[in-house]
């Protein structure tokens, strides 16, 4: 009986070890609990111990941007032994936690700071960006707010803020935070790009365009700028061989902007060029009928018959209910091809074409 008792007693410890808690077993500041030494000693003491973890935990935010986790580590359990019932020992634990990918254990460091100090700003930010580093733009939205309540002239707290808006589809609130952004940091690329975007999805053409001029005059660089700058172009002045000239900067473009070369290509006669151009964008499903319809039109125009009697065939067989569209493209596009050869020529030209 009595070894009975001495091996359940020792299977009982070697658990203990067995199955200690992974997750939990390299964090900084998960030793052994330390005593609470802020109302201990001489109010000098206390005063000393305040001024460490102040440098302390801007060294080791510094520390935690440079991505150096093991000296970051090191701060964050010296401040843990100065005081762990601090906001700055959570804080940067639940910074240190973020950097290694850690968002659920993150989060709770994090909230326990804001418990401790609830005016604690850069706790309420992170806690946003580990929202947005899983791809909850709507529970970002909150922590950002609260951030931007607290510290409402940081730049990089209102453009998070505007990103959040803008991924939820609130472009008017998106525009008016990256507003704000530029006005708190003149020179922010960022925010005006951002806001750029906003304008855009708005319909606010006339803005957008001055933004892009201005882009332009700055010498910035941006694909997502000279994108929406092509389109611009084409909405506002019709200058499709400026569009062309913006899109030939890239070389592979998403399926809409393939669409809008295509039809630049088209408007500056380029029939060539469109039909190549159309040729990729007709593949797929979610073509439009009127890029069907200047792809068959460029097929007539270069006189390839032989791709322009394979795409009507296609198509018809995909969607029979229009043959009469089909055959009303067709017809139009050989009178608009006659024309061409009835065109008075005051002098002799060859087409670049």
């Amino acid at each position: 009986m009595k070894r009975i008792l001495i091996f359940l007693l020792l299977t009982f410890c070697f658990s203990g070890f067995l199955f200690a808690d992974d997750e939990e077993e390299n964090l900084p500041g998960n030793g052994s609990p330390t005593p609470n030494l802020e109302n201990s000693g001489s109010p000098a003491d206390a005063a000393r111990r305040r001024v460490q973890i102040t440098a302390l935990n801007t060294e080791t935010v510094n520390l935690i941007r440079a991505n150096n986790l093991a000296r970051a580590s090191v701060n964050i359990e010296r401040i843990k032994k100065l005081d762990e019932n601090t906001v700055e020992y959570h804080y940067l634990k639940g910074s240190y936690l973020y950097a290694q990918g850690r968002y659920p254990q993150a989060k709770n460091s994090l909230l326990r700071a804001i418990q401790i100090q609830p005016g604690h700003d850069p706790s309420y930010y992170q806690l946003g960006m580990i929202f947005v580093q899983r791809n909850k733009w709507p529970r970002s939205l909150e922590y950002f707010q609260k951030a931007v309540e607290l510290s409402n002239y940081n730049p990089f707290y209102r453009i998070n803020l505007a990103l959040a808006y803008f991924e939820t589809g609130n472009y008017l609130r998106a525009k008016a935070e990256a507003e704000r952004a530029i006005e708190l940091k003149p020179n922010f690329r960022a925010a005006k790009l951002l806001l750029l975007k906003s304008n855009f999805l708005l319909g606010n053409k006339a803005d957008a365009y001055s933004q892009c001029v201005e882009f332009v005059k700055d010498g910035f660089q941006s694909r997502e700028y000279m994108l929406i700058h092509a389109r611009l172009v084409m909405d506002i002045h019709q200058n499709f061989r400026k569009a062309i000239k913006i899109y030939n900067l890239y070389g592979e473009l998403p399926f809409q902007e393939k669409r809008f070369l295509a039809h630049a290509y088209y408007n500056t006669g380029n029939y060539r060029a469109a039909a190549a151009t159309y040729q990729q964008v007709i593949q797929f499903r979610i073509a439009e009928e009127e890029d069907k319809i200047e792809y068959i039109r460029s097929l007539s125009f270069i006189k390839d018959y032989r791709r322009l009697e394979s795409f009507v065939t296609s198509w018809l067989q995909e969607e029979p209910d229009k043959r009469r569209k089909v055959q009303e493209a067709l017809d139009i596009a050989e009178l608009l091809k006659d024309n061409d050869s009835k065109t008075f020529h005051m002098f002799p030209s060859r087409s670049p074409y």
